[in-house]
């Protein structure tokens, strides 16, 4: 399974719908994700933000219906902008550690 970082920048408007009707996001989010194969399994808002965190787990190679999730809810106009970060385990930050080790690159003028 892959773990990714949804952050949602919400809009004004949807703050001043949040207020007048409180929700549970998570619980009303958790159908979407789970129509595209993944599970919520932590949703925040950050502190003094208009910000949301929202990590999913989901089998790999789910590229596409990522996608598809993104633009729904970004054609639902609630947000200013979404970004979907996969995310690595320690582990999976040391392999990746190893393996820039094996490479080399020439920066531009070097």
């Amino acid at each position: 399974m892959a773990r990714y970082l949804a952050i949602l920048e919400i809009k004004g408007e949807t703050c001043g719908s949040l207020i007048a009707n409180p929700q549970d996001r998570k619980a009303a989010t958790a159908p979407l994700f789970k129509a595209i194969g993944a599970e919520v399994e932590h949703y925040w808002f950050g502190v003094g933000s208009n910000t949301l965190y929202i990590v999913t787990s989901m089998p790999e190679d789910n590229d596409t219906d990522l996608e598809a999730l993104t633009m729904l809810v970004c054609a639902s106009g609630i947000v200013q902008s979404m970004n979907m970060v996969k995310l690595l385990t320690s582990e999976e930050a040391v392999s990746a550690m190893e393996k820039a080790a094996e490479l080399s690159y020439t920066p531009p003028g070097g």
